[in-house]
């Protein structure tokens, strides 16, 4: 049988299919629209004034040289988070957007410093409103939606121990925390001490590493700070004994195809490393990063899954079960959603 369809022979309809984004950026994830209408409601209107003109400042389109020249591309997205009522607004309509697309269960992450510096919003604040707009869509919409707080890494020591502590308050309303930003310079021993805490107080790991630095950065993730997660991991590809030991913990990779190319993760689609390391026996998922910069949804990431990289049903099957079992909801959470929308794992 043909793994891109049914057993009956019909081609797979992706954008049907229930799905699972486990890395998806809060700040990231803007409608284009939508940063328009908050600068000009700020009394500071963009000189683009459509999508189409704003996309070239706003968005990744192509290949980058590096993370860090993608990160410079959020600038604009981030002159958005204006105020309280900006931030419920961005954050409904992420979550209207995942219903779109037919993602049933999604986490959202966030880092509260880079959200909340430019204008000075207190952090606490900023969460209600986080939290306020998730609800109110996740009452209108079917996703169950789980938020995830981040480290800037490039911000420093002082605000990661701030961000543990905003998690430590709010970890009725977080199912994680993150490491992400720049990667290179800050290597995951130099964040044991600050983030021990979370350890202490159940609440689970994952990490930006692998995305831009070799193999020894997941590996010292995994085994230093216990990450459960990385975020992309591309470099586990590069050390077998990196890939034996995420599969051996169980660590699921959060791995993101257009990013990954888009960034200088890797080389070009052709040598993304998701189908081998899913074949190796890794945890892999499937997801978008940041579909608001990158012009794309979790359909879309599928459709290169399927189509660039060698994916049939079965590996389909395999990364969104992945992601259904390595989601930091809770666990009823996840099998009503299961049992609600995921049948089509067991057909066939």
């Amino acid at each position: 049988m043909d793994g891109s369809r049914e057993p009956d022979g019909d081609p797979i309809d992706l954008r049907a299919l229930a799905k699972v984004d486990l890395h998806r950026h809060l700040e990231g994830a803007l409608r284009l629209q939508t940063i328009i209408d908050l600068y000009r409601e700020a009394g500071e209107p963009l000189e683009a004034e459509t999508p189409e003109e704003l996309a070239p400042t706003a968005q990744v389109l192509r290949p980058m040289r590096s993370l860090e020249e993608v990160l410079a591309y959020f600038r604009v997205a981030r002159g958005a988070f204006r105020d309280y009522e900006a931030v419920e607004r961005i954050a409904f309509e992420a979550v209207e957007d995942l219903a779109r697309d037919h993602v049933r269960l999604a986490e959202l992450r966030f880092s509260p410093d880079f959200l909340c510096r430019p204008f000075g919003l207190d952090w606490d604040r900023a969460m209600a409103s986080i939290v306020a707009g998730t609800e109110r869509a996740t009452r209108e919409h079917d996703v169950a939606v789980g938020l995830i707080a981040i480290v800037s890494r490039s911000y420093g020591l002082e605000s990661a121990e701030r961000t543990v502590a905003f998690a430590l308050r709010h970890r009725d309303r977080l199912v994680g925390f993150d490491l992400a930003d720049e990667e290179r310079a800050y290597p995951p021993a130099m964040f044991a001490d600050v983030l021990a805490p979370l350890a202490d107080a159940g609440i689970p790991l994952t990490a930006h590493y692998g995305e831009s630095a070799g193999p020894e950065f997941p590996r010292d993730a995994v085994e230093v700070l216990g990450a459960r997660r990385l975020g992309h991991g591309v470099s586990v590809a590069d050390d077998p004994a990196v890939t034996a030991l995420v599969r051996e913990r169980g660590v699921a990779l959060e791995m993101c195809p257009t990013s990954n190319v888009r960034t200088n993760a890797v080389a070009s689609i052709a040598e993304h490393p998701a189908l081998r390391l899913l074949r190796a026996g890794v945890r892999v998922t499937i997801n978008t990063d940041d579909p608001g910069l990158f012009g794309i949804d979790l359909t879309h990431e599928l459709e290169v899954a399927r189509d660039d990289l060698g994916f049939g049903l079965t590996e389909l099957r395999a990364v969104t079960g992945h992601a259904l079992a390595a989601s930091f909801l809770d666990e009823d959470t996840k099998r009503r959603v299961r049992r609600s929308h995921f049948d089509w794992l067991a057909r066939g």
